[in-house]
């Protein structure tokens, strides 16, 4: 009774993985893409206007490095600290979406084509501020905020090892049609303002 009271308040290994992967698959692609296009980014983040204009560049550094760094984190680390950190980040996100949102900027980029994850479909429909993000990113952070709980030991089979394959490119295309899912919307809504 004990050992199965311990248990239910841990999480099965190959969902901690799958999380694992899926993060740090998903920060190392944004990252990367966010430093190979880093003048395209900046724009981006000076469209968000919450930060002066002279530390955009400073920001856009830093982010796109947090973001290597969480991802390689996510791979070799089981530290607490690397889901925090994660969810920090994408608070900091959420956060300036809200605003913009607040003042009515809905019509600007949320750069989320940098996170490249979307890139198995259509990218020709600009990602607009919605509270769709805001959604999605909440659903990120408590997912991230999941692997904190220890898991309860087992061994992984080989069964586990495919699972976690199959399961890691569901998440890669869910997560792909999730971002052209709220692109169409925005699409969808700008052609029923014009329409008015």
């Amino acid at each position: 009774c004990v050992r199965r009271l311990i248990e239910s308040n841990m999480i099965d290994p190959v969902f901690q993985y799958l999380i694992s992967m899926s993060a740090s698959l998903l920060f190392l692609l944004a990252g990367v893409h966010k430093l190979s296009n880093l003048i395209e980014f900046q724009g981006i983040i000076d469209n968000y206007r919450i930060l002066p204009v002279k530390l955009t560049r400073i920001a856009v550094l830093l982010i796109s490095f947090s973001e290597i760094a969480l991802g390689i984190g996510w791979l070799i680390s089981q530290s607490v600290l690397i889901p925090l950190l994660s969810a920090t980040l994408l608070c900091v996100y959420t956060f300036s979406i809200v605003v913009n949102l607040v003042r009515g900027r809905t019509y600007i980029d949320c750069g989320c084509s940098f996170s490249k994850f979307d890139g198995l479909l259509d990218r020709t429909t600009s990602a607009n501020l919605s509270f769709g993000l805001v959604k999605r990113n909440f659903v990120l952070i408590v997912l991230m905020l999941l692997t904190i709980i220890p898991p309860y030991s087992r061994i992984l089979s080989t069964l586990d090892f495919f699972n976690l394959l199959i399961s890691l490119l569901c998440v890669v295309v869910i997560y792909a049609a999730a971002n052209q899912l709220l692109r169409n919307n925005n699409a969808i809504s700008s052609w029923r303002n014009i329409g008015e």
